[in-house]
């Protein structure tokens, strides 16, 4: 089983990528010593891409590959098509997602989803289950009621869903502004999503 982790934190050692680590640790722990489930863990960091983004030509449609010379975009579209399990681990910016991942995302619309003759969408990726992590410096429960957290589901929902993806399970950390390391209770979370996902 291949696991896609994709990261969309520009911070290595902020809240949002401890949690990913500790998602990967959840799914480790789980497998240790059972020698039957084979899985790989890949992560991308997303910021760390390059990669044009899209300009609407609507070419990948037809071909079923981007137009645009190879570059990360490619790479993590392949990396998608070969995964099992996908996991978005993505802070709160404005209420949504960070640019960069839906700069990401609208580069392969190709991969997560096909079309009809009558340009009805065909989802890519059925049977396939996806995790979402996110956090924002919104404090309970208003990163809830003023959408911030709200927010990202919704974005990752249409494009994750729309790609067939089953969304298994979700974390939200609140409050992170001043945060010193990961607390406990969302270390816990985020260690039981790995595991969870590991069982997929």
């Amino acid at each position: 089983m291949n696991i896609l982790v994709l990261n969309a934190s520009p911070r290595r050692n902020g809240t949002i990528s401890q949690a990913a680590s500790r998602f990967m640790e959840g799914v480790e722990d789980s497998v240790a010593g059972d020698f039957s489930e084979d899985i790989r863990v890949d992560v991308v960091n997303v910021a760390d891409l390059k990669f044009a983004p899209c300009t609407g030509c609507m070419q990948c449609r037809s071909r079923g590959i981007c137009c645009k010379p190879v570059d990360d975009a490619h790479r993590v579209a392949e990396k998608i098509f070969a995964c099992d399990v996908l996991v978005v681990a993505a802070p709160v910016y404005w209420g949504s997602i960070p640019g960069t991942l839906k700069a990401l995302f609208d580069r392969m619309v190709y991969v997560m989803m096909g079309e009809s003759k009558h340009g009805i969408p065909q989802p890519l990726h059925k049977g396939k289950s996806a995790y979402i992590i996110t956090g924002c410096t919104t404090p309970f429960p208003f990163n809830i009621l003023c959408g911030q957290s709200s927010g990202v589901y919704r974005a990752l929902k249409e494009i994750l869903g729309t790609a067939g993806f089953k969304i298994k399970g979700k974390l939200s950390i609140s409050g992170t502004k001043g945060m010193e390391g990961l607390p406990v209770g969302p270390a816990r979370a985020a260690f039981r999503l790995g595991a969870l996902a590991a069982c997929h």
